[in-house]
Formats: structure tokens, sequence, C-alpha cells
């Protein structure tokens, strides 16, 4: 277990009527003790999960791979600042980790096809092949077989979008042995 605990500072929130600071969690909570290698945020859309998981490996030191420019309609300049407002409390100093979005996970396949490009061996870490020309679940599986190998802190938003039943129970099976050989 390489994360002992979060600390919101909700003091310093810049503004507490817009988002994220004005969710329920950010504003009644003064932070997470993690008890457990592999911890699970459960709750409904829009409850903050994601906005805090992105939080913390910002605070972390944890690269997001994702496109810099976000097309929208309009936007909100406090979306991405949470982790400014929480601190991290290392169990045994800090580890090296990842971050998957299911929402990301394209971008990221075609970062790893552009170094493919240049140095085709990288595929041989997930499976030999592009994970753009594997179906999407079977993409996922390789990266996750991949990654999580590595010893760090790694957090994952909403993995089994792309799964089947089969597949989510295979993951369940990676994460527990995650958790048990000290990976996660």
């Amino acid at each position: 277990m390489h994360l002992n605990k979060i600390t919101l500072h909700p003091e310093n929130y810049p503004e507490i009527a817009e988002y994220p600071f004005n969710l329920a969690i950010f504003k009644g909570s003064k932070g997470l003790a993690f008890t457990t290698p592999v911890t699970f945020f459960i709750g409904e859309n829009g409850s903050g999960k994601s906005t805090l998981m992105r939080a913390i490996c910002r605070k972390c030191g944890i690269h997001i791979w994702e496109e810099e420019e976000r097309l929208r309609y309009s936007s909100n300049r406090y979306e991405d600042d949470l982790y400014r407002y929480l601190d991290v409390t290392w169990t045994d100093g800090s580890v090296p980790g990842s971050f998957f979005g299911s929402q990301i996970f394209h971008d990221f396949a075609r970062f790893l096809d552009g170094w493919a490009r240049a140095t085709p061996k990288i595929l041989d870490y997930f499976g030999g092949e592009s994970l753009l020309t594997q179906s999407h679940g079977e993409s996922l599986i390789s990266f996750f077989n991949t990654i999580y190998k590595i010893k760090g802190l790694h957090f994952m938003d909403e993995p089994e979008t792309a799964l089947s039943p089969k597949s989510q129970i295979k993951q369940l099976r990676t994460l527990k042995w995650m958790g048990d050989a000290g990976h996660a």
C-alpha cells in the first residue's frame, strides 16, 4: 500500500459555489484514509469520483495522457484546480504511477502508435501489436496486464466501460494479484 491518506483543505478553496468545490464530498470531508491496497470509489455520476482521482494524480505527479486542448462550449476555470487544495501522505515515500481513464485511453493508444513508428519494439510490452488494432476491450486488457505489473500507484476511472463481464472478472483477479503482490 503506497498511499496512506489524502487531506482536503476546504478552508482554502477559492470559490465554494463553483464545481468541483461545491460537491458534497469536497465540502463535507477533510480527507480519506487508505487502509487496503485496493480502493474503489463508488458513487453516482457527478459525485466527484473522477475529479478526486485526477486531483490525487496531479498531486502525486502522475501524468494523465490526454490532448491538451479541450473543445467545449464553456469551461470551468476551477475544474482542474482541486489538487492545489489537498495533501497526500505516502506510506513509505512516493512511487511512480499511472492513470487510466476510459475517456482518454484512445489518446494514449494513439500516442503509443506514434512512438511505435520510431521504436516498434515498444509494442512488445503491450502484446506485440498496436492497441488500436485490437478490440477496445482487448486493448484495455493488454494495457492493464502490462502497466499493472509495475509497482506503483495506479488509478482506473471507469475501466469496466468496454469490458465484457468475463473480462471484468479477469480484471478483478488482476487487482487482487496486484494488492497481494504489493504492486497496488
